[in-house]
């Protein structure tokens, strides 16, 4: 049943990116971690980032608290943005009583370290994209590794439990 899920979560996370960057404008992004870039023929703007400059971002993630914008732009249609998250310890993943996102789902590849995946269950909210007070009971606990793929919707409480550094995931929030 697992290895149903995961070929069909892997399936939506591959369409869900190739609709992100499908659109024309989004071809054309600005970098803020100095990606290369260059231009092909009637395709527009290609933006890469080797796996130097990848660590790097992963790295400034962590001096910056566990996360950094990699790419980002914005065009008509809204704001665009890639991040990479370097969770080298629990104090550095989400915390107990949970993470949500408001307005995108999160389509997360993970590129090393392990965690403990929680998804679902219950929490105190005490604020929009806040929940305090106790830790999420119930849900359902995922380990994820380096390789795996999964999506977040909206408004989805998760967290992160039994983190095996470096855990490394880059994210892809889809509208």
């Amino acid at each position: 049943m697992w290895n149903i899920r995961r070929a069909v979560l892997t399936g939506l996370a591959v369409v869900a990116i190739g609709a992100c960057w499908h659109a024309k404008t989004i071809a054309q992004g600005n970098s803020p971690s100095g990606a290369a870039q260059g231009r092909t023929a009637g395709t527009g703007v290609v933006t890469v980032f080797d796996h130097e400059k990848l660590n790097a971002s992963f790295a400034k993630a962590l001096s910056n608290g566990g996360s950094n914008l990699l790419w980002s732009h914005t065009s008509k249609q809204g704001t665009y943005n890639v991040s990479t998250h370097s969770r080298e310890s629990v104090k550095a993943a989400c915390q107990p009583d949970g993470c949500s996102h408001k307005d995108y789902t999160a389509v997360v590849y993970v590129v090393s370290g392990a965690a403990t995946l929680v998804i679902g269950g219950t929490a105190k909210t005490t604020a929009p994209d806040q929940f305090g007070g106790q830790s999420i009971q119930g849900g359902e606990s995922h380990r994820i590794s380096k390789g795996d793929v999964y999506i977040v919707p909206p408004d989805t409480i998760h967290w992160y439990k039994n983190v095996e550094s470096p855990f490394r995931y880059v994210e892809v929030p889809v509208p």
